[in-house]
């Protein structure tokens, strides 16, 4: 790529990203003074609702911020993937990813940067001029960063720095918010660290913190909309308190990266409260299309039992199942991972696939979304409980979008969630409580909060996309954005202007790190932040 143009808009450039903040809390407290930093940046500059991919989750949501890619392109929807030929369900991570992100990009252009806990952004391509700390998905920092020797650098200036914090690790609630405010403190300290060692003309830092409490404490805390009735509860300001530190953590960072400095606070997706756990596995049951070897012992004791010994076991009962209980060759669709998607068994796709491509699955797919469509909430109210049903087709383009699910299935207001590894419940069961001690979830709006030079005062419209993330930043620090990107530069949140190129980079040779053995722990990671049911 061209050298970035020496008078670009931003020196530097901070994103920071808060995972999981919504537009309904940062719109009241800003209003009400409990973000001074965050309102001081909107008022010298714009805010915005983000609109975040479909479904909304963290993986292809922050892969397509730092890409300016969709899904379809880059190839990342979830924290699981279906390995190719097979039903085996693989971890996830940026070895998977397809395209540059915006920091190797930087890169390409002759700029350096810092990238901090993003997620899915390892394991990292080597930096020349660069800093790179892994997030989730590393298991250590040892081996995981670069250059190699950061992680020790890190470790003696932040030494109660942590990877994450999950409330799954803490018998008590309370001693989980107490290492989620230190770990953030700490990532405070590690973000300052990196901005003053190595004055990045791109910083880019995620704080997971707003998404952890929000997951565990939404129904615990007092809200601008619970006029006070949670007050004297025991958790009541746990949300609030998060976000309060993460607004003294981002002054901090704005006064350190000095008055020249562009600033923008992203996040992936919104919040709100959840109603429990969806089984879309249970519909396709009841509708003949899925069938399933039950057992009357768990599958996690069942699979620790020799095959030999296997028909010794009880065959059936009520207990849920699991993924791996599919019987393949009497199954014609198929749900799997977080939020709601379905797959058919496609004949030339799947190794034992069941259906025609053409009109056998067009209408295959036809009747299973009018089935979902019509299901209601179990409160007897008659409230729909599936919003919509997207073709994943319809969804992504690019030349992995035929990984997409075939279904994209939408909860009405993702107060419902199909959960990664309990996939399968009881015969007949389609909702019920939340199998982890979540009381929040996703939404489809995040924030946008940008102020400084070559941002505009005022002029972001109602409603942004996270698509176009990545060649906003770009335009800031003067690099030209390739017109191959699917996302565009935000034109009305922009005061400056951006050059085109036809060149796309190719992503550099990636750090082979030395904890990727180790980071096959990713899947406990995620079981223990309730992604994955236990």
């Amino acid at each position: 790529m061209k050298p970035a143009h020496p008078d670009r808009s931003a020196k530097p450039l901070l994103v920071i990203g808060w995972d999981g903040a919504t537009p309904e809390l940062i719109e009241a407290w800003m209003e009400d003074g409990s973000l001074p930093n965050l309102a001081a940046l909107r008022a010298r500059g714009s805010y915005a609702p983000l609109r975040s991919v479909l479904p909304p989750l963290s993986p292809a949501a922050w892969t397509t911020a730092i890409t300016g890619l969709n899904p379809g392109r880059h190839g990342i929807w979830d924290f699981g993937h279906l390995a190719p030929g097979t039903y085996r369900v693989d971890s996830t991570d940026a070895r998977h990813r397809q395209g540059a992100s915006v920091w190797e990009m930087a890169e390409a252009a002759g700029l350096s940067s810092a990238v901090l806990n993003v997620p899915m952004s390892h394991p990292t391509s080597e930096l020349p001029r660069g800093a790179f700390v892994p997030g989730m998905g590393a298991s250590k920092l040892k081996g995981a960063t670069w250059p190699p020797e950061l992680a020790e650098r890190l470790a003696g200036e932040v030494p109660d720095y942590l990877i994450d914090c999950n409330m799954y690790e803490h018998a008590a609630p309370a001693d989980f918010l107490t290492q989620l405010m230190d770990m953030t403190r700490a990532r405070g300290e590690a973000a300052e660290f990196l901005l003053r060692e190595g004055r990045p003309d791109l910083l880019f830092a995620v704080f997971t913190a707003t998404d952890r409490v929000q997951h565990a404490f939404w129904r615990q805390s007092s809200l601008p909309w619970t006029d006070g009735a949670r007050l004297a509860w025991r958790f009541s300001s746990a949300i609030k308190d998060v976000y309060m530190l993460l607004d003294d953590i981002l002054g901090r960072l704005i006064d350190l990266a000095g008055p020249k400095a562009t600033v923008m606070v992203v996040s992936d997706h919104g919040f709100g409260e959840l109603e429990g756990d969806l089984y879309l596995n249970g519909v396709l049951e009841q509708m003949g299309l899925l069938s399933v070897r039950r057992s009357r012992v768990s599958p996690r004791i069942r699979a620790a039992v020799p095959r030999v010994l296997e028909r010794l076991l009880p065959t059936q009962s009520m207990a849920p199942a699991d993924f791996g209980d599919i019987i393949w060759e009497q199954t014609r669709a198929f749900s799997r991972g977080l939020l709601g998607n379905v797959w058919l068994n496609l004949r030339g796709r799947q190794p034992l696939g069941q259906v025609e491509p053409g009109p056998e699955a067009e209408d295959l797919m036809r009747q299973i979304s009018e089935r979902l469509l019509a299901l209601r909430e179990p409160d007897g109210e008659g409230k729909q409980l599936i919003s919509a049903v997207f073709r994943g087709a319809d969804l992504y383009w690019g030349s992995l979008a035929g990984q997409a699910p075939d279904l994209v299935v939408v909860p009405r207001d993702y107060r419902w969630m199909t959960r990664s590894g309990r996939e399968i419940g009881p015969p007949g069961v389609i909702t019920s409580e939340p199998a982890v001690r979540h009381t929040g979830n996703h939404r489809m709006d995040g924030i946008l909060v940008a102020g400084g030079p070559g941002i505009q005062r005022g002029g972001a419209p109602t409603l942004l996309r996270i698509l176009d993330l990545c060649p906003t930043a770009l335009a800031l620090l003067g690099i030209e954005v390739p017109r191959s990107l699917d996302g565009v530069p935000m034109s009305k949140l922009l005061s400056c202007d951006h050059g085109w190129t036809d060149e796309l980079p190719a992503r550099p040779e990636r750090h082979k790190s030395e904890s990727e053995e180790a980071d096959n722990a990713l899947e406990e990671r995620l079981r223990s932040i309730g992604y994955i049911a236990t």
